[in-house]
């Protein structure tokens, strides 16, 4: 069970860390299009990469809980997106970055 929380999650931490790192090395703001296709490239990539690790571990490991690897990629993918949540309402800048509407 701990070789699948392991695969699950360190799945997701390489494939989301693969793609931040993809997309926002080198960032220039001044052309948001070529932004915009960096994401989906990276994306596209992440999905490969991740569909490829869980192929290798359910070919290669014996004792792999599928439901288990499937629940930690599920956790880690939806904790980071909490934390971020919870990070810019406790910092006070989420008001900042919005335009007034009047």
């Amino acid at each position: 069970m701990v070789v699948s929380v392991l695969m699950g999650s360190g799945g997701c931490l390489l494939a989301s860390g693969l793609f931040a790192v993809s997309v926002f090395w080198a960032y220039r703001a001044q052309h948001p299009e070529r932004l915009l296709l960096r994401m989906y490239r990276a994306e596209a990539v992440k999905l490969a990469l991740i569909i490829g690790l869980f192929v290798v571990a359910f070919v290669t490991l014996d004792r792999l809980n599928i439901p288990v690897l499937l629940a930690a990629y599920l956790v880690n993918q939806v904790a980071s997106t909490l934390i971020a949540a919870q990070w810019e309402t406790r910092s006070g800048n989420h008001d900042k970055n919005r335009h007034d509407e009047n």
